[in-house]
């Protein structure tokens, strides 16, 4: 059997199922893809965090959006908090992802880390989500790029 656009060899079919070149390709390049983005992505973030300030904020409201998948409908919710930098000035930050549910009460003081490079940018202490996706994304595209060499050796 012939085909694939970049089908480098000519595979012979083994009972029903062919694993091209193509397919090799797809899988390695898709892993590496995802790892690289997920380390580029650690990388900015120990950067950003590496000189952070620890220090108390106030919650001062929710966000809610509603993501809509298929016939499912789930209200999501961002936290805004309040703050201040050492120069007096106050900051008025998002948080960088939502939550199915809200965290913490309205006018709860929560510990949070801020980033000095963007002082609008922060984490909540003992909150490590951020970093959790990015070393999945890594592991992920790992595993896709160790599948992608499993594919390799059945052509």
């Amino acid at each position: 059997m012939y085909g694939g656009f970049f089908a480098f060899s000519l595979v012979p079919e083994k009972k029903g199922m062919v694993i091209k070149m193509n397919d090799f390709l797809i899988m390695f390049f898709m892993g590496l893809s995802v790892l690289i983005i997920g380390l580029l992505l650690l990388k900015r973030e120990a950067k950003l965090f590496n000189d952070s300030v620890i220090t108390t904020a106030k919650v001062n409201t929710y966000y809610d959006y509603t993501n809509r998948d298929d016939n499912d409908v789930v209200i999501m919710y961002t936290m805004e908090v309040e703050y201040s930098l050492p120069n007096g000035t106050l900051i008025h930050a998002r948080e960088q992802s939502g939550s199915n549910r809200k965290k913490y009460p309205v006018g709860a003081e929560i510990k949070i880390s801020y980033s000095t490079l963007k002082t609008d940018l922060f984490i909540v202490c003992g909150d490590h989500s951020r970093k959790a996706i990015m070393v999945g994304m890594v592991v992920v595209g790992l595993i896709l790029m160790a599948l992608s060499g499993y594919a390799r050796s059945n052509i």
